[in-house]
């Protein structure tokens, strides 16, 4: 009864009459005030808090899907995506070489080559020289792996487990001719699957060198026409946002560009401490573990972490008083990482991409697992740039709002001056 009383029309009536009976029986009293909502059923029986979630979850809904929609595509072409997200950070660790030789008068392709073509040298000298030593103590490694096995039986024998000599060798003459046995037994199956291997190593060649030509014209057009390639992509946005989304635009850009120097700043820090330490302990392939180390921390938080535990566990097995060396690598390890979280990282990353910690950890998480490495690799620079152009576009509209109230204070001055002088 009471909700068809509220929804006749007689009623309705009814009730505005007794309204403005009211009204006019007390005038000085303030009205009610208004409610939310546009006078539907909607509106009246349905809490504005539900609305509002309401509201929000649809949008949320959509959002999410439209994030996995473009993750989709992007998993459908990583033969492309890959690379230009690797040329889009080598763009970033170069450009500011190449500008600077523009600066000084130099032709913009003819320095942006020079500096591409440098670069790529440099790499491969470094990577020739790590795998040339790495080639070179492979056989000292070898035999320091033989000695620390041969060490580990004597500690079991004679050390606190007091084991029989007879067992162990037992023991190891058995896992030995299990390990026979069990390749024996299953020689068509490694055979299969040696060609399935090689035939995938063929393909994976094929698309390495597919990938590696991308990145290097990629990085090239970048270096060359990155502003005239974001000016003409901004050309499609409205009118209305062209203007922040160019400014947003280049304020990311710089946040990148901060972000590979920082990197490769930590990246040598780690390096250099630990592979010191490496090689004052005479650590085997300690060259190419510190190499290891400098790629590694490329991935943050978790890149040097991986590649210490490497280090620890050669020294474990590589070395003659093997526990020892690998509870000073570990040391050292943790020591450099204590130095990055506590000073380096707050100091220089905090500047350059004000990200905290745990957006770091879940950009590199998700990143690993939907592209592997290189998602983990390019994760954390993509959301530097996201970070950097919503902040940008930002601070755009706070000075439009300051222009504009700017403009308004200005505007109603001069009327005022214009009444004065009337």
């Amino acid at each position: 009864m009471w909700i068809g009383l509220r929804l006749s029309p007689h009623a309705a009536r009814g009730l505005n009459g007794r309204d403005e009976e009211a009204e006019e029986l007390a005038p000085h009293e303030e009205p009610p005030p208004e409610q939310p909502g546009d006078g539907s059923l909607d509106s009246r029986y349905v809490p504005l808090s539900l609305h509002v979630g309401a509201a929000w979850s649809w949008r949320m809904l959509m959002i999410a899907a439209a994030v996995a929609g473009v993750f989709w595509l992007l998993s459908q072409a990583t033969v492309v995506v890959i690379p230009v997200a690797i040329s889009f950070l080598l763009a970033a660790m170069f450009q500011p070489v190449s500008a600077t030789l523009i600066r000084h008068g130099w032709n913009k392709s003819l320095a942006s080559i020079l500096v591409l073509i440098g670069g790529l040298g440099l790499v491969v000298a470094v990577l020739y020289f790590v795998v040339d030593q790495f080639i070179k103590g492979v056989p000292t490694f070898s035999d320091q792996v033989t000695q620390g096995l041969s060490d580990a039986r004597d500690w079991l024998e004679t050390g606190p487990f007091g084991l029989d000599a007879e067992f162990v060798v037992n023991t190891l003459d058995d896992a030995e001719s299990s390990i026979v046995d069990w390749v024996q037994n299953n020689q068509e199956m490694l055979v299969q699957n040696g060609l399935d291997i090689a035939g995938s190593t063929a393909s994976g060649l094929g698309n390495f060198f597919t990938g590696l030509f991308l990145v290097l014209f990629t990085t090239y057009f970048f270096m060359r026409d990155g502003r005239k390639i974001w000016q003409f992509l901004t050309g499609m946005v409205p009118h209305a946002g062209r203007e922040p989304m160019r400014y947003a635009g280049s304020a990311g850009w710089s946040t990148l560009v901060q972000y590979m120097r920082t990197m490769i700043i930590v990246a040598a820090v780690d390096a250099i401490a630990i592979g010191f330490g490496l090689w004052l302990l005479d650590i085997p392939l300690w060259l190419p573990l510190t190499t290891l180390i400098f790629l590694g921390a490329f991935i943050p938080i978790v890149g040097a972490t991986v590649s210490g535990a490497v280090a620890v566990v050669v020294a474990l097995v590589g070395t003659p008083n093997g526990l020892v060396n690998a509870l000073l690598v570990l040391a050292i390890v943790l020591g450099v990482q204590q130095l990055e979280s506590n000073l380096l990282q707050p100091v220089l990353m905090s500047r350059a991409v004000k990200l905290h910690p745990l957006a770091i950890v879940l950009a590199v998480s998700v990143g690993g697992f939907t592209f592997g490495i290189i998602g983990a690799l390019v994760a954390v620079p993509l959301l530097a740039i996201v970070n950097g152009t919503v902040r940008a576009l930002h601070r755009y509209r706070a000075r439009q709002r300051e222009a504009e109230a700017a403009a308004e204070a200005e505007e109603s001055e001069t009327v005022e001056e214009s009444v004065e002088q009337r």
